[in-house]
């Protein structure tokens, strides 16, 4: 693969281009060499912008988030990029974002993801994460945990990943699409480095309340289904840490289809 350059792919739904903070923030610090590739889900093109010195792709039937990744990843492959970073369009990205990155992955061959922090608006720290701190009320501490992060703001250094196989499971198109690639992360032995600067992030799943129905049993189901594949013996302390939130939503007056669908994941539904 060719050292030089770096891919850079932004996932656009149901918002402009050009009002995108990732692409506002992420443009001026574009290199010569470095591969831009938008990757728009939304019904309706969301280009509102020339398409010059960039890939623009517009997938009308929204498959998901894996399948923009997976295609952002066959591009950077048949250029010769070595180098790819995700984002959402939502995330802020600062200044000197690019330059940092560069230094880091320059200064070791033996990166294979590369994590910034991630913080939501209000300051509270979203990204990296242990995996089964987010699921378990209790894990044991003999066990190993899993280092995880968003995919937003993500480096991946494809050399690190064999040419043949798709690096993310369309089996989890959108939500806990990082947690099971973090799994396998974990599998193969890679290295996950971190890089000490923060960017912005907006999360949708902050506030219950304000989700969609549909974007709730999504979220909710995902998770059950990752949970009884990758921690079947924990199933039990799993369902305790739903009740728990369940509890939790109910003082929050979450609407009575959400809390049903909480019961529903309980008595071991997952889809």
């Amino acid at each position: 693969m060719n050292h030089s350059g770096h891919c850079f792919l932004i996932v656009l739904y149901n918002q402009k281009l050009s009002t995108s903070p990732a692409y506002q923030s992420l443009k001026p610090q574009l290199l010569t060499g470095d591969n831009l590739i938008v990757y728009d889900n939304s019904p309706v093109s969301m280009l509102d912008v020339k398409a010059e010195n960039f890939v623009y792709f517009h997938d009308v039937t929204n498959t998901g988030l894996a399948t923009a990744y997976n295609f952002a990843v066959q591009k950077c492959r048949e250029t010769g990029h070595q180098w790819l970073t995700i984002f959402d369009q939502d995330t802020r990205i600062p200044t000197g974002f690019h330059h940092d990155v560069t230094e880091a992955i320059t200064s070791s061959n033996a990166i294979t993801v590369l994590v910034p922090q991630i913080t939501l608006e209000d300051g509270t720290s979203l990204s990296p994460f242990w995996i089964e701190d987010a699921l378990f009320v209790h894990y044991p501490a003999k066990d190993q945990k899993t280092l995880a992060a968003i995919n937003s703001g993500m480096t991946l250094n494809l050399a690190t990943f064999s040419t043949d196989e798709e690096l993310f499971d369309d089996r989890y198109p959108l939500d806990f699409l990082d947690y099971v690639f973090f799994k396998r992360l974990q599998a193969e032995n890679k290295r996950v480095s971190q890089l000490p600067i923060t960017l912005i992030q907006s999360l949708s799943l902050s506030d219950f309340r304000t989700m969609s129905q549909k974007r709730f049993e999504s979220f909710q189901f995902a998770e059950s289904r990752f949970v009884t594949e990758f921690y079947p013996q924990l199933i039990n302390q799993y369902h305790l840490r739903v009740m728990l939130r369940l509890a939790k939503q109910l003082l929050k007056r979450v609407q009575w289809p959400k809390l049903k669908v909480m019961l529903q994941v309980v008595g071991g539904k997952t889809s």
